[in-house]
């Protein structure tokens, strides 16, 4: 018994993490919505006086509405005639008309304007998570969530709108019913509610066919995106057709859960009209076996009890859509809070200065269930010295380049940069003036142009005067549109060392104190290293260069060679400026 309630709170708590500061906007369309109800109960009553007119009486009648109404026109000395009656009718008619078009209007900005916000929310708080948290999110469901999930969350605002007009309308037809047979009320309301309850099981199904179905979009994106990012290596391996069949697997089960709840729905609303016109056979035999049979309270009546019946049944679809939608605003919500509480700190304040050495003094690093990576090693950096750092694959090599860009922080020992702990420096400040080139460049489907400002503002002659540096200027003088070539997606239309070349004028001209390039040559020929190595032995002096590599060509452009292994320090070696070992 307290599993019940114990679930309908986890749902308010979901519902008030993710609506609770909606709260007014909520408020505006239940007012709209009971308004709009209030005008269709008034409309429809006032229709048992004009069949009264209609059928040659005087439009009198015994309920309380129509009393009410004779009322109103006797207060306001408007004749209470046929033609006044019919005017009043259309009046609330088209009031109600307006707004529900009024409802309509601001749950649609309300919708959207919730679904822009947790986009932007969600896009947000990922970026600004820290990499242990990043680096474990699937390609593609971060995709799934700003999409497909948010827009799924979003329509709980069209729920609660409808939910809204669903009560309200059912309230006022109840009022209907009970104005004209109290008995008849009574039991629609009776059977509504017992329908409600053994329809019910269907809503459990219906949560974990949905739950499935968020799953596969999910696994879905995470696939399609993969394969897409490497579908030249499946093309070079004529594996097109097993890429295929399996991603064929994965829309079959899409389309058979969907099937599945669709199905549940069709039952659901069949069992709520074979129910509704039951009970409205059962209504004609009571009123025509009362002896009072009246035509027009019969038809109201009739109207208003197959209206009560389906409001259930909308209730009944609206609650199997809220069941539905539980998943999606499940997995967005919890995105959210753990992006939020993997949030990188800003510890420090200092801003940077670097003039004579960076130091890893005794520093250990290890990733959650797995052995230490780095084990108690200890180097430095010079100030404007080229500095590579070696070793088999595992040996902690981008460990150490991570560490740098501040994106881990070590287990043990410290960072020193002119003997200050580099959690004392501005995590800001200190992202500014370092610089990175990864193994796989990342380009902006854009111009070169764009590409090297990377949403900063570069003036032309810095960006000539970088370009030159990086011995990339001259290549993108002989394209036809030179600076503002399009590179296609990640750079396609480029070879991979003219895209590394532009990662590395982008980085040039932000001017950095510190570059760090991890493997950034390993996948390039050895014209392209040769051509990255002059770059770089340009900078001898100005920036310091620490090179993650196994290549011969840019470990021999270093000053110092560090060399690891199984995460520990094994050598360090310094070489005179003519390449002697010392």
């Amino acid at each position: 018994m307290t599993l019940l309630p114990e679930r309908l709170l986890n749902v308010a708590r979901l519902l008030q993490a993710a609506f609770g500061a909606y709260a007014l906007h909520i408020t505006l369309i239940a007012v709209l919505g009971f308004f709009a109800s209030l005008l269709e109960a008034l409309g429809i009553s006032a229709v048992i006086p004009i069949f009264s007119f209609v059928t040659g009486g005087s439009g009198a009648a015994a309920d309380t509405i129509t009393h009410i109404i004779s009322g109103v026109f006797a207060y306001l000395h408007i004749p209470y005639t046929f033609r006044f009656l019919l005017l009043f009718v259309g009046t609330l008619f088209v009031v109600r008309t307006l707004a529900l078009f009024a409802i309509q209007n601001v749950t649609a900005r309300i919708v959207f304007g919730y679904e822009r916000d947790m986009r932007k929310n969600m896009f947000r708080v990922t970026l600004m998570a820290d990499w242990p948290f990043l680096s474990l999110q699937k390609a593609g469901h971060l995709d799934q969530l700003l999409l497909t999930n948010t827009t799924n969350t979003a329509l709980f605002f069209g729920f609660f709108s409808t939910m809204v007009l669903i009560i309200t309308k059912t309230i006022a037809y109840l009022v209907i019913a009970i104005n004209i047979s109290l008995p008849v009320a009574l039991l629609s309301l009776l059977a509504g509610v017992l329908l409600f309850f053994v329809l019910k099981p269907l809503f459990r199904w219906n949560k974990v066919f949905s739950t499935e179905a968020e799953g596969l979009n999910r696994s879905v994106a995470h696939y399609v995106s993969q394969h897409l990012s490497g579908v030249k290596t499946v093309k070079a391996l004529a594996v097109e057709g097993p890429v295929a069949r399996t991603a064929s697997r994965y829309f079959e089960g899409i389309r058979n859960v969907h099937v599945r709840i669709t199905t549940l729905r069709g039952f659901l609303e069949m069992g709520v009209q074979f129910a509704g016109l039951a009970f409205v056979a059962g209504v004609f035999a009571y009123m025509y076996r009362s002896g009072s049979f009246n035509f027009a309270s019969f038809a109201i009546i009739v109207y208003a009890v197959n209206q009560i019946f389906a409001q259930v049944q909308s209730a009944q679809v609206q609650l199997h859509s809220l069941t539905s939608m539980i998943p999606y605003l499940q997995s967005a919500i919890s995105h959210i809070r753990s992006a939020r509480e993997s949030g990188e700190r800003e510890h420090g304040s200092i801003q940077f200065s670097f003039e004579r050495d960076i130091e890893f003094r005794d520093v250990s690093f290890s990733y959650p269930k797995r052995t230490g990576t780095l084990d108690n090693i200890s180097f430095r950096v010079p100030h404007g010295k080229i500095v590579a750092i070696v070793g088999p694959s595992g040996a902690g090599k981008s460990t150490i380049a991570d560490l740098l860009l501040h994106l881990i922080e070590p287990s043990s020992g410290n960072i020193l940069i002119d003997g200050r702990d580099l959690k004392e420096v501005s995590l800001h400040h200190w992202r500014k003036v370092v610089g990175y080139v990864p193994q796989e460049p990342f380009l902006l489907n854009d111009t070169i142009r764009n590409n090297i400002a990377f949403y900063d503002v570069i003036s032309d002659d810095d960006m000539r005067k970088f370009a030159e540096r990086a011995n990339i200027h001259d290549f993108i003088e002989t394209l036809s549109e030179k600076y503002d070539t399009h590179i296609g997606d990640r750079g396609v239309f480029l070879s991979g060392g003219q895209r590394q070349r532009i990662v590395l004028t982008r980085l040039l001209a932000r001017k950095p104190k510190l570059l760090v390039l991890d493997e950034a040559t390993s996948a390039l020929d050895p014209e392209s290293q040769t051509a990255i190595r002059k770059s770089i032995e340009k900078l001898r002096g100005e920036v310091t260069v620490i090179i993650i590599a196994h290549s011969g060509e840019m470990r021999d452009a270093a000053d110092i060679t560090i060399t690891l292994e199984d995460g520990k320090v094994q050598n360090i070696e310094h070489r005179s400026p003519k390449g002697v070992v010392i």
